[in-house]
């Protein structure tokens, strides 16, 4: 009797055994078999346009990553600047396997990037998957390049007009000069070829109020800045000289500065150092300040006026607006031959620069 009872037992026991092998088996065990594979519908975007804004510019397919079962995946698309392997990249978060960028999505990631406006700018992109919050399991797809310029958006700022015999006596055509502010204080650059006359207008009409010159103008003899009374019956301002000017107005105070200025480029990534500028030529047709000039990898650089401190140019938010006396500008990651150029037409707080390579 006892021994058929063992033999029930041992029975009962290799079942039981066969039964929790089975269980073993249909147990779902994370594996990471193989991470997504990343492709883009275009990669060379070309320039980016504010007219497009709300078009689709790429999108970013993906395969599945596979974990051995079918896991609840989530998927984060980082994309940086090319060489910068990834140390300070945007991030989006998805379920999906795809992200969709309008032209002004992307348009605002360059920029975050720190890709000047007009410049053309690569981006690396991968996707990391992972089915938890440990990071055990996460995989990552290669990488894809895709090339892209970003554009600047214009800000509307409360502005005068800077009509005058230079440019015929037109508001409707004139130069602005904004107050970012909205203080009361204008600044802005006129390209003066006829320095003989011109006033500063609320409108680009003639219409509403005007300002013109009260009393005498005053000359710095160290800076050639010329400064004066406003009123608005007052009568034309002229200057000294023809040149490019950087024009301060303070309504409140009725009070105006001119000091004529040229530029240059400086910099540890420009060929003269922190020591030596680089000059730049400014140009007519464009209303831009421009030079080609070789640029070594990894470099600074900013813009200064008249071989001087006093008026100078960096990028503090690495967004392709420029500010006075602002954090320096990044140079470019690879040496090479580029044009730099600056823009400061469209009057303050939409001071822009561009570093594009040959």
């Amino acid at each position: 009797m006892k021994t058929w009872f063992t033999k029930i037992l041992g029975i009962g026991a290799v079942a039981l055994a066969l039964t929790a092998c089975e269980k073993d088996e249909d147990r779902a065990v994370i594996s990471s078999n193989g991470g997504p594979t990343l492709t883009a519908s275009s990669t060379a975007l070309g320039a980016l346009s504010a007219d497009n804004a709300a078009k689709e510019a790429v999108v970013f397919n993906w395969t599945n990553a596979d974990y051995g079962y079918p896991a609840a995946v989530t998927y984060t698309l980082q994309l940086d600047v090319k060489g910068n392997n990834f140390k300070s990249p945007s991030e989006f978060t998805t379920t999906a396997t795809k992200r969709a960028f309008t032209v002004a999505e992307l348009n605002s990631t360059l920029l975050a990037l720190g890709i000047a406006p007009g410049s053309t700018g690569q981006l690396d992109a991968r996707v990391l998957s992972n089915v938890s919050s440990n990071t055990t399991y996460a995989q990552q797809s290669g990488v894809t390049s895709v090339t892209a310029m970003p554009y600047l958006s214009i800000i509307a700022y409360p502005s005068l007009y800077v009509p005058g015999k230079y440019q015929d006596w037109a508001p409707e055509k004139a130069p602005k000069i904004a107050s970012p502010a909205n203080n009361g204080t204008y600044e802005g650059y006129v390209n003066f070829t006829d320095p003989n006359g011109f006033k500063f207008t609320s409108a680009p009409n003639w219409d509403n109020t005007n300002y013109g010159i009260s009393g005498t103008i005053t000359t710095d003899p160290a800076t050639e800045e010329v400064s004066g009374k406003l009123s608005s019956t007052g009568g034309d301002i002229s200057l000294p000289a023809t040149g490019y000017y950087r024009l301060i107005v303070n309504v409140p105070n009725l009070t105006w500065t001119a000091t004529p200025t040229t530029w240059a480029a400086i910099g540890s990534a420009t060929p003269g150092g922190w020591d030596n500028q680089t000059p730049l030529t400014y140009n007519t047709a464009t209303g831009t300040w421009s030079a080609t000039m070789n640029l070594s990898a990894g470099g600074e650089v900013k813009f200064r006026a008249n071989n001087k401190w006093d008026i100078n140019y960096g990028d503090t938010k690495a967004d392709g607006v420029l500010d006075a006396g602002g954090d320096n500008i990044k140079g470019p990651t690879a040496a090479g031959s580029y044009l730099v150029t600056l823009d400061l037409s469209q009057g303050a707080g939409n001071y822009t620069y561009s570093i594009r390579k040959n």
